[in-house]
């Protein structure tokens, strides 16, 4: 979408947050497109992309799933310490399982294939010999585990062989050729399936390219009106004539858009994207048939040696028979490799065909009707129209090359996957296969192959220009980028907007003009930022940073550094009182009774001796 000169993008610049904000709109709309033959081609280039990983990948992918899988009884076994006959029996039942699980030779929770392990293990690895193994470090244990693993794999295949053992273990050879063949043939009906649609729409869009019946509608419409050549009623006739033989004669007439010849070229892209798919999972699976072939032969002699090795033998060489045990287990898991990649095959298989229902939406009456009377022709009857012609380019730019003049002519690599340059710029995209038989023409050190002698003229005048255009083309049409493999040619292009058409050379003039310095004030804020990510990125740094705490920590050398002197007034004593003590003294209260002694009448009185209050206290003062 960067790449289309349609969108206003400048490759060699930034995008701003405007232009940002437009891709990601026009990303979504091309994503959100329904029946969009142009989209699901991308999508299926993606898939494939993403999914179709060389074999040596996919198996360091399958080895590393099964180190996953066995990863916690390693690690147990690793770390196993014997301390009892107990532990000594479940450590060397988990080596055995590890065995089991890593060759994928039947389940580890049978008891007959555990048996059977079991009996292999003890004839190579004793438990007496557990006490050794549990000194070992780490990386000389799983050296160990790895070489008991090849070497247990590896007679239990000869015992399966021998008819004395094997416990479901698979016919993996038979199994493997059966589906290659069962691979091939599901692949050869896919490919026949769709090279008949190819060469129907093929076939249309060449038509359309050669005709070119254009008529102008009103505005900037275009519309392509074909008639069909056995009707020859034009409207004004059929509306003299009568209901009943309008209806009896009535002609029909079919029109074509640009729209509608833009979607039939597409879904020829996404066909002819789907084949070169096929093409290449037909290769893998010949190249895995053959790998598979040797693999087969290897392991017939390898077993045949081992029968001669042990062949009246009561005792062996370990030497002698361990490497070949070795040498076994290797030969099966390249199968198992080849099953595992044969298996991948037929998912992506399964998956292409499924993306074929998109050209099921051009409409059949339409093809036929863009055909006409042309006989449908395919890749083959093309060549075979073609022999005989030769390409002639006198005086031109391109030096033409023909088969006569290389030895390993079929070798030579073409330029747009064998596609004629000039049919795709003049039919605007219309994939039509060119004749490298007719000859090829060289140029800038790559070779081009046309539909006609014609084509290959005009190319020759101009090549620069034809090519410029279909690169521009492939930009506004992404999906011919992965297509016709132009990666390399649309990244070298950096100008977009790059033509090859002669352009008006523009006469330009200096003009000088006085302005105003800085008429309106701006403030330029350095710290700001749009990106609210980088925002958040800042919130979350202060946040951190209020939570910090500033510890200080003394060195062997920070005691040498002067100490600063500080002036302080010193502590006073203060005394205050804050409250006062208070108390009364009430005298004592003292009587004396007159005449109580002596006297004879009843005069008696009492006399009152006690002070009074105020006289006391002056006292005590």
């Amino acid at each position: 979408m960067v790449l289309n000169p349609e969108h206003g993008f400048i490759s060699d610049r930034p995008l701003k947050q405007d232009d940002l904000f437009y891709l990601v709109k026009v990303c979504v709309d091309k994503l959100c497109e329904t029946d969009s033959p142009s989209l699901e081609t991308i999508r299926l280039q993606v898939y494939f992309d993403s999914h179709c990983k060389a074999k040596g990948d996919l198996v360091v992918e399958r080895h590393n799933e099964i180190k996953i899988r066995t990863a916690p009884l390693r690690k147990e076994i690793m770390d196993s310490t014997v301390k009892s006959r107990d532990d000594l029996e479940k450590l060397y039942r988990k080596i055995v399982v590890v065995s089991i699980m890593t060759s994928g030779l039947g389940n580890p929770t049978s008891a007959s294939v555990m048996k059977e392990t079991v009996a292999a293990m003890q004839s190579v690895f004793a438990p007496s010999e557990l006490g050794q193994f549990v000194t070992l470090s780490t990386k000389e244990k799983e050296q160990q585990i790895q070489e008991l693993t090849q070497i247990v794999t590896g007679i239990r295949l000869f015992n399966r062989d021998c008819q004395k053992g094997g416990e479901e273990i698979e016919d993996l050879p038979g199994l493997l050729q059966r589906a290659l063949t069962a691979t091939s043939e599901t692949l050869q009906m896919y490919l026949t399936e769709l090279m008949c649609r190819i060469n129907t729409i093929t076939t249309a869009v060449d038509n359309t390219v050669k005709k070119k019946i254009e008529i102008k509608g009103e505005g900037e419409k275009k519309k392509f009106v074909m008639l069909a050549e056995n009707k020859t009623k034009t409207q004004e006739e059929e509306e003299e004539m009568g209901e009943e033989k309008k209806s009896e004669k009535e002609e029909e007439i079919i029109k074509v858009t640009n729209a509608d010849i833009d979607y039939i070229k597409s879904c020829l892209a996404l066909a002819r994207q789907q084949e070169v798919f096929l093409r290449r999972l037909l290769a893998d699976v010949d190249g895995s048939n053959t790998v598979v072939k040797e693999h087969l032969e290897c392991l017939q002699k390898r077993l045949l040696q081992i029968h001669d090795t042990v062949r009246f033998r009561t005792a062996i060489p370990t030497v002698q028979v361990y490497p070949q045990f070795i040498d076994l287990s290797e030969i099966w898991t390249g199968l198992q490799d080849e099953m595992v990649f044969l298996s991948r095959i037929n998912t992506i298989a399964t998956d292409i065909q499924c993306s074929i229902q998109v050209l099921d939406t051009i409409e059949k009456n339409m093809l036929k009707f863009l055909i006409g009377t042309s006989p449908v022709l395919s890749d083959e009857d093309r060549l075979e129209s073609t022999t005989g012609l030769t390409i002639k380019i006198e005086g031109k730019k391109c030096e033409v090359i023909h088969s006569s003049a290389i030895s390993d002519f079929d070798q030579i690599p073409l330029q747009f996957l064998g596609f004629c340059p000039w049919t795709l710029v003049e039919g605007d995209g219309a994939l039509i296969p060119g004749n490298p038989n007719m000859g090829v023409c060289h140029w800038d050190g790559k070779y081009y192959a046309f539909s006609s002698p014609e084509a290959a003229a005009y190319f020759g005048n101009e090549p620069e220009k034809y090519v410029t255009l279909v690169l521009n083309m492939a930009r506004i049409k992404p999906e011919l980028i992965g297509l016709l493999q132009l990666q390399e040619q649309i990244e070298a292009q950096k100008d977009v907007g790059e033509i090859a058409d002669a352009v008006e050379e523009t006469v330009t003039h200096d003009v000088e003009m006085q302005t105003e310095l800085h008429p309106i004030p701006s403030h330029i804020d350095p710290n700001y930022s749009w990106n609210e990510w980088e925002l958040k990125r800042r919130a979350i740094q202060l946040a951190n940073i209020s939570k910090c705490v500033t510890h200080s920590t003394q060195t062997y050398k920070s005691h040498k550094r002067l100490s600063l002197a500080v002036q302080t007034n010193p502590a006073k004593d203060a005394v205050c009182q804050t409250k006062r003590d208070g108390y009364s003294n009430v005298p004592k209260l003292k009587n004396f009774i007159f005449g109580l002694r002596g006297r004879k009448d009843d005069k008696q009185h009492v006399i009152s001796l006690t002070p009074p209050i105020k006289e006391k206290t002056s006292l005590c003062d």
